[in-house]
């Protein structure tokens, strides 16, 4: 049987693959010519090696790295067929990987609705709300004129390697009580939400899981300044009181940046929660 030989031009028609490709296989022993014409330097490939490009194409296709594709191109049936359930294995927890990802992006875009969609800023609604996951730390105290984001470094560390979104909110936790002015605040706990589903998370020391329940919240939103922060503590707590809720909860609050432009002045928007009977 005649052999023919094509060109690197005829098997990238061929084959449906790239000539910088077909190069770049030369390159790293992948896939080589034939026959190179030692005067041109021209490539030839033999009609018969044609079909190793089926097996190579088909890895490109699942994402096996090319020094795996070498190492599957070596391998009898038997073998390939193990290889190829090692690389189903591989893409199905990528695909696990990518539905985690976007439940994540769901997660993110639904607690954003939530804040598009609150009231008019600075005036008290009811809400009924889904429970919350969260991790949180030991707030030791400090008060809200203390307050810095630094302090939030280790929960960021943490969600970072759980959600990989950050883009939570900052929360913190303080005791429900007629307080007559900001400083007498003190932080019992910080806290940011946890976006994955998993029920098994791997934390560091002094950061533990803990959850803001499910129920009928008192709440009020307002944009941060020193002056609208307490007065909105106040109007959350007098409403309450008004209208004789049963408090079982402390204090909630959620700080989350209105947007993240270095052009603009910071402007964060407060929300703030109390859990009530029904």
């Amino acid at each position: 049987m005649r052999e023919t030989l094509y060109t690197i031009g005829e098997v990238s028609k061929l084959a449906n693959i790239s000539i910088k490709a077909l190069r770049y296989y030369d390159k790293i022993n992948l896939f080589k010519p034939s026959y190179v014409d030692p005067g041109t330097n021209y490539r030839y490939y033999k009609d018969s090696q044609l079909y190793r490009l089926d097996l190579i194409k088909s890895l490109k296709y699942i994402g096996t790295p090319l020094e795996e594709m070498k190492k599957a191109q070596e391998l009898k049936t038997d073998e390939l067929f193990t290889f190829l359930t090692e690389q189903e294995k591989i893409v199905r927890e990528k695909v696990d990987y990518l539905l985690e990802i976007e439940q994540n992006i769901a997660n993110v875009k639904k607690r954003m609705q939530r804040q598009k969609d609150y009231p008019v800023l600075g005036e008290v609604f009811i809400l009924e709300e889904e429970e919350m996951r969260i991790i949180q730390v030991e707030a030791d105290g400090i008060s809200q004129k203390e307050f810095l984001n630094a302090f939030y470094s280790k929960l960021k560390h943490t969600i970072e390697s759980i959600d990989g979104f950050l883009n939570n909110g900052e929360g913190a936790i303080f005791s429900y009580q007629p307080y007559v002015q900001a400083e007498e605040i003190r932080y019992m706990k910080l806290f940011m939400p946890v976006l994955t589903a998993k029920q098994e998370l791997s934390l560091p020391q002094n950061v533990e899981i803990s959850s803001i329940p499910s129920g009928k919240y008192v709440c009020i939103a307002f944009i941060y300044s020193p002056e609208s922060y307490f007065k909105s503590l106040q109007k959350l707590i007098s409403h309450t009181e008004d209208h004789h809720f049963t408090v079982i909860s402390d204090i909630y609050e959620v700080f989350s940046p209105s947007h993240y432009s270095p052009n603009q002045s910071e402007e964060y928007i407060v929300e703030m929660k109390i859990q009530v009977s029904k």
